[in-house]
């Protein structure tokens, strides 16, 4: 992983994780259309619980909000980029960062269905997990999934996150109910990979 600060307008130092087909980078306002193209397909919001499409002005205040989360040490957000054509396919994050407890859950979503399958999540999931825990020296990265995104929970099990719990009948998808299941992965176990 190669890792830099690159100054950005308005908004401080953003971190860039660098692997060998993606790049984690900050998320930037000129990045909100392509964002909406496929964050408002509703197959992709599906997956993330959300059923309501955001607007332009919704989505821009997410970003500027990401910037400021960075600055306060509480949430680092990224663009996953597609190195050879330089394409944001997605978003990624460590949110709710406790210094205290050294814990953070973890987000991620590849939204572009171009590139679904060609291992690219999983390659951002070990790229901003070494971030959290060889550089943020986190002890604890958590995170919710929907019971049924099993691609997703494929792809969580194979990097080393365990079940560590379920609430039941949590998520209204679809005219049913779905459990949402909690997963995490401790330093220790991500070391042993």
């Amino acid at each position: 992983m190669l890792l830099a600060g690159i100054p950005e307008r308005d908004c401080g130092v953003i971190i860039m994780l660098k692997g060998k087909r993606v790049t984690l980078r900050g998320v930037e306002l000129t990045d909100v259309e392509e964002i909406l193209k496929h964050f408002n397909d509703l197959e992709i919001r599906q997956f993330l619980g959300e059923a309501i499409p955001i607007a332009k002005p919704e989505e821009e205040e997410w970003v500027r909000s990401t910037w400021a989360q960075r600055r306060e040490g509480r949430a680092h957000v990224f663009g996953i980029e597609f190195n050879e054509t330089q394409q944001l396919i997605g978003t990624c994050g460590l949110h709710a960062i406790s210094p205290i407890h050294r814990s953070t859950e973890l987000g991620i979503a590849v939204w572009n269905k171009d590139y679904w399958g060609k291992g690219l999540g999983t390659e951002a999931l070990r790229l901003l997990l070494d971030y959290a825990f060889n550089q943020l020296n986190l002890h604890r990265v958590w995170l919710r999934v929907i019971e049924d995104n099993e691609r997703a929970i494929h792809i969580y099990l194979k990097v080393g996150f365990q079940h560590t719990g379920r609430l039941r009948q949590c998520v209204f998808k679809q005219g049913g109910y779905q459990d949402l299941l909690i997963m995490d992965i401790l330093e220790d176990e991500y070391h042993k990979e």
